[in-house]
């Protein structure tokens, strides 16, 4: 029975456990030498904890403020280490996309500054574009060698730097409209979508209310 209890408590740390796992695995990246196999290893890795951890923690019921926090970190730290290995390694460096890449780490700080405020916690919202934008970015470093020796690697990461700030700017005009964190919202869509609902079924109660008010003041009464 004891074993049984600690083999449950082991399974419901796993997502923790991969979570980590990417933290070290960035902070590791940051000493190895770029674009060898060593280097690729790790970081697919990482990257691939980072497409399980969410999955296995809300299959596990295992969701914390803890694993939220450590997840948004992880995921910072790696898109940092990316950016650096690609940045430190550009030769001539190109300030054009040094500048653009800076635009979009203060864009998707702003976010995490407004959702801290707002609701009290440090993480990022699991929208389709910010998915999007994240894994377009997080394989930049294994399509860049490719791209700079046709000259592509300017408008590699242009597009999908700039598709990440997007991304960032919606995440800041849902997490100021929604009334608490909710990392299900897909997009602002789905969150104007919700409003109309809102306001549809207020406006269908108050119609009914109006239309029957003794019944209205008898449910009242009852309450009382």
């Amino acid at each position: 029975m004891a074993v049984k209890k600690y083999f449950q408590k082991f399974l419901r740390q796993i997502p923790n456990i991969l979570t980590l796992y990417r933290i070290a695995a960035a902070v590791a990246i940051m000493f190895m030498p770029p674009y060898e196999t060593a280097f690729y290893v790790v970081y697919a890795l990482a990257g691939v904890s980072d497409l399980f951890d969410g999955v296995i923690a809300r299959a596990l019921k295992s969701d914390s403020r803890f694993g939220s926090t450590a997840d948004t970190v992880a995921d910072v730290l790696l898109t940092l280490t990316g950016t650096h290995v690609v940045i430190s390694n550009m030769q001539p460096l190109d300030y054009g996309i040094l500048s653009v890449v800076v635009v979009m780490f203060a864009s998707r700080a702003f976010g995490a500054i407004v959702a801290l405020i707002r609701f009290k916690k440090f993480a990022m919202l699991h929208t389709a574009a910010n998915k999007i934008g994240l894994v377009a970015f997080f394989l930049i470093p294994f399509f860049y060698q490719m791209c700079a020796e046709v000259g592509a690697e300017g408008i590699l990461i242009y597009t999908i730097t700039g598709f990440c700030i997007l991304g960032a700017i919606e995440e800041v005009f849902i997490e100021l409209l929604i009334p608490s964190f909710d990392e299900s919202v897909l997009s602002i869509v789905t969150v104007i979508n919700r409003r109309k609902k809102a306001a549809a079924t207020a406006a269908t109660a108050a119609e009914k209310a109006a239309e029957n008010p003794s019944e209205t003041e008898q449910a009242d009464k009852s309450a009382e």
